[in-house]
């Protein structure tokens, strides 16, 4: 199993103030970093016959959806718009580009006449504000957009 994780903690609160509407049902709750650690984002390959982490990736930026081809690849994006390929046993970046804007949908692969390809959708995601949040250097564009690869 492949799974994004983000190292994020929050102290939830309720908020009785009902002319208040920036707050999401009645609740504060102000994300910080998980103590012990900088990276927000992270991958982890978890067997699913044993339970062991077989390998973890570790970043600055949040994590989001992922998905897994028959040839091995585990492909990714980021609140900041980085869209890797990783080796789906040792977890090496095997390829990566920028696409500028929060990775918010979830990459998908499909075939057109023999040939597979993997789509993935970018622009601004409640989940992407929430990472961002807490690592203001980051700057992604807020772009909504959508790319398509061929894959080899």
């Amino acid at each position: 199993m492949y799974m994004p994780m983000q190292n994020l903690c929050g102290n939830f609160t309720v908020n009785t103030d009902k002319r208040d509407l920036s707050k999401v049902y009645g609740l504060d709750f102000p994300t910080i970093i998980a103590p012990g650690t900088d990276k927000v984002g992270a991958v982890w390959a978890i067997s699913a016959e044993t339970g062991k982490t077989l390998w973890k990736y570790e970043q600055r930026a949040g994590v989001f959806s992922l998905v897994s081809t028959g040839g091995g690849l585990v492909f990714g994006g980021d609140a900041n718009g980085r869209f890797p390929a990783f080796d789906e046993r040792t977890g090496n970046v095997l390829w990566e580009t920028n696409l500028a804007a929060p990775v918010s949908g979830y990459p998908i692969t499909f075939s057109v006449d023999g040939k597979q390809y993997l789509s993935v959708a970018m622009g601004p995601s409640g989940v992407a504000n929430s990472t961002l949040r807490v690592t203001p250097e980051l700057k992604p564009s807020t772009t909504g957009q959508v790319f398509v690869f061929a894959l080899p």
